[in-house]
């Protein structure tokens, strides 16, 4: 098979070499960054058990992200769900992906898919004799156990948050002795239809028939959060609305609940990734009732900001402005901006220098814009107090995909505080104690 990677070589490794020879491997900051024990913030990682026995393959490990540089580049639906299926011929998937990947091949989604594969399976190349190599041996590692430790050992994670269900019998389960603890989505408690009762009934475990209901129902979720030490709680809500929240009354939320439990003759959905006036009124009512019970148990509140992994969304819900209100409405709740807001970090920027109770984790950042995350690394030191920053989450859905992401993190902060270092505005040392800061003891103290 004509490959031409194979006949023009390894562009991976070409840029590997290239970004080596940029980085003083021999550097005392290099070594230092290299060596850290880390905290990763953000991951969507399944029990170790859930996974043992699982047929992974690269195909897998382009999904998030990839897949929606693939499916921008004009992969068809039907392309996209022939890549997913796992009883499908290996020559027709590959042959789906490489129609497109001549015009996604230097994104950094891929290049960094690219550098995890060369880092623990040694690709050679993107060919479909190297994928199907690399799939057996990716399927080979959810055949023993320790797998979870053994990834978390060989990226020095100490510890890792993985993003998951609101339902209490998800946040029941243990992740065992790997040091993960579960951050529940608590928007999944979302009004859209009358069927969102039954949902809501599961995940509370209480029987669900009104909107006093639903609010005994998170009142018992959070209650067993507090039991079983949940100290973080997750915000999607930036996938289907502007995060500029506000206070609504209790008899504005049941008028709305009642007009979506029977909604007028004749009346039209909201578009996809939307709400309509009802839905974002009681969005608003549940999420002002779930943080304020994240104040009383002191947990944290993390929302998802900016950029949204899959396409079609809209780009006025990436902006954190708006979520001025909730910042002082609740000032004795500390808030996460996730993303740090991404693409538009310096409004986050300003929400983190003005009000004391907002944070910035670079969870995603380093793997989407390179050059933009060194350079708002420089502004955060010039700009905002050491202790704001979470610098590294993978936010993917296996463990083999965090090291190529973790690298381009490291390497990323290489690059900044080299520039900080040789421009003289700081020495060595203060560059240790605030990557020591960002990367292992903010998260630690914050999260756990």
């Amino acid at each position: 098979m004509f490959n031409a990677d194979v006949v023009k070589g390894n562009y991976a490794s070409k840029e590997k070499s290239r970004r080596s020879n940029i980085i003083d491997k021999k550097s005392a900051l290099w070594k230092y960054i290299d060596t850290l024990t880390i905290i990763d913030t953000h991951e969507h990682i399944d029990r170790e058990k859930d996974l043992l026995g699982f047929k992974l393959d690269v195909f897998d490990m382009m999904i998030p992200y990839i897949i929606d540089n693939l499916q921008s580049a004009g992969m068809t639906r039907e392309e996209m769900q022939l890549m997913g299926n796992k009883e499908a011929d290996f020559k027709e998937k590959w042959n789906a992906f490489y129609k497109y990947y001549p015009f996604i091949k230097n994104t950094t989604y891929l290049l960094a898919l690219r550098t995890s594969l060369e880092d623990q399976y040694q690709l050679k190349s993107i060919s479909m004799e190297e994928f199907q190599r690399v799939s057996n041996l990716l399927t080979q590692d959810f055949t023993v156990k320790g797998f979870m430790k053994k990834f978390m050992d060989q990226n020095k994670i100490e510890s890792m948050l993985s993003f998951r269900s609101c339902s209490l019998a998800e946040v029941r389960n243990t992740f065992g002795e790997n040091k993960i603890n579960i951050v529940p989505t608590v928007s999944l408690i979302q009004v859209i239809d009358a069927g969102s009762l039954e949902n809501i009934s599961r995940m509370t475990e209480m029987p669900i028939r009104n909107l006093e209901d639903i609010l005994k129902g998170i009142d018992h979720l959070l209650r067993e959060y507090d039991t079983l030490g949940i100290k973080n709680l997750k915000f999607g809500n930036g996938y289907y609305r502007e995060l500029n929240f506000r206070n609504r009354t209790p008899e504005e939320a049941e008028a709305s609940f009642a007009r979506i439990m029977k909604p007028a003759p004749g009346s039209t959905p909201p578009l996809p990734n939307t709400l309509s006036s009802d839905q974002t009124i009681l969005d608003d009512y549940l999420a002002v009732y779930i943080i304020s019970l994240a104040s009383k148990y002191k947990m944290n509140v993390i929302f998802h900001c900016g950029i949204t992994a899959w396409n079609k969304n809209y780009v006025k819900y990436s902006h954190t402005s708006g979520m001025e209100w909730l910042f002082t409405t609740f000032p004795n709740v500390n808030f996460v901006i996730l993303h740090a807001g991404y693409p538009f970090f310096e409004e986050a920027i300003l929400l983190a220098k003005y009000y004391p109770n907002v944070y910035l984790n670079m969870t995603w950042d380093h793997i989407i814009e390179r050059e933009k995350s060194i350079n708002i690394m420089k502004s955060y030191i010039e700009m905002l107090p050491v202790n704001k920053i979470h610098a590294f989450g993978g936010d993917y859905f296996y463990p083999q995909q965090i090291a190529g992401h973790l690298i381009y993190a490291k390497e990323n902060i290489y690059f900044a505080f080299d520039d900080l270092i040789k421009s003289g505005k700081m020495t060595l040392d203060e560059t240790k104690k605030v990557i020591y800061d960002w990367l292992y003891a903010n998260p630690k103290a914050f999260y756990f």
